[in-house]
């Protein structure tokens, strides 16, 4: 009895070994972990340790004497040319794809000097904070600020669990939030993610992931004191470029339940709204959720069952829209 247990668990351990190999080489997910020890806090903002190597949702990453993610060989900044301030997060980092696939790595090409600040779980207080940080280091070499906005931007938090916080209780101020602080449940989500191609796929397909996001988002879009948090941020933001003459651009891009709904404008409400911030405060913004809605396999846009994250493709696309519109020239 004890040797057909034994084999039997040999049997579906190797099944199970193989189904992750499988997954792993057909490219169907990305695992989806950091290396928290890179992380660490400055004022409650999250920054990336400098000159270290890591994996990043499975791709290796690396980082500059400042902490920005750089290619990973043979790169070093023209110190006889400005920079362009890229502040983002996760998107923009350019979680579950390489360097050189990442819009900003695409468009390195075009322009060396990006200094690619973003990391994942920033957000407008982190923008500012970056932006005051970075201004100050770099004085006049900075030429332009290029602001990255996702819908997760009206959140209060910040998205990266730093290893010491895992064990920490805190105020929770709504669903989200009391479901990523979960202890036991949430240290499980995050060694699976990290580790087994078989966990992602799996919890892709039985927990709509890219639904799930998206509402948790939306509904804070929903309470006034967000919108007018959000609001003031945007406004420092733009009054301490005007106040250092620095060029600024802001770029909101969507989710990926929006574009799968193909746009539908009872899936818009938080473009909306963050469009009627812009407009009263007299400020540009390059929405591409229209853009996004147009392009053709537009469904290839996004890493699979990931409700925001690009894939080559759709960094390839933005890097083309940001040429387009030369917010990068």
């Amino acid at each position: 009895m004890k040797k057909v247990i034994l084999i039997n668990f040999f049997i579906v351990l190797s099944i199970i070994l193989l189904l992750e190999i499988i997954i792993r080489f057909s490219n169907i997910v990305e695992l989806q972990g950091y290396d928290k020890n890179i992380f660490y806090q400055e004022n409650n903002i999250t920054f990336s340790k400098p000159n270290k190597t890591f994996k990043v949702f499975g791709k290796n990453s690396r980082t500059d004497e400042d902490g920005f993610r750089i290619p990973l060989k043979n790169f070093s900044y023209d110190t006889n040319k400005n920079f362009y301030l890229i502040l983002g997060d996760s998107v923009t980092y350019g979680v579950g794809v390489e360097e050189k696939d990442s819009f900003i790595g695409i468009l390195r090409e075009k322009k060396n000097n990006l200094l690619n600040t973003a990391i994942s779980g920033h957000n407008l207080e982190s923008y500012l904070y970056i932006l005051k940080k970075s201004n100050s280091k770099f004085k006049s070499k900075i030429d332009k600020v290029i602001v990255f906005l996702c819908l997760n931007d009206v959140a209060s938090y910040q998205g990266v669990i730093l290893k010491e916080e895992l064990n920490k209780s805190k105020n929770k101020k709504n669903f989200f939030e009391d479901y990523i602080k979960k202890g036991l449940i949430l240290k499980m989500n995050i060694f699976l993610r990290e580790k087994s191609y078989i966990f992602v796929l799996t919890k892709g397909l039985f927990t709509n992931p890219i639904k799930r996001h998206y509402d948790y988002m939306n509904i804070l879009y929903e309470s006034e004191e967000n919108l007018i948090k959000f609001k003031k941020n945007i406004k420092k933001i733009h009054e301490f470029s005007v106040s250092n003459n620095l060029k600024l651009e802001f770029v909101l891009l969507p989710y990926t339940y929006q574009i799968l709904n193909k746009c539908d404008n009872k899936f818009l409400n938080s473009q909306n709204e963050i469009n009627k911030i812009f407009s009263s405060l007299g400020l540009k913004l390059n929405n591409y959720t229209n853009e996004f809605c147009k392009k053709s396999n537009n469904n290839k846009l996004f890493l699979p069952y990931d409700p925001v994250h690009l894939s080559k493709y759709g960094h390839k696309y933005v890097s083309e829209l940001l040429i387009r519109d030369k917010i990068i020239d």
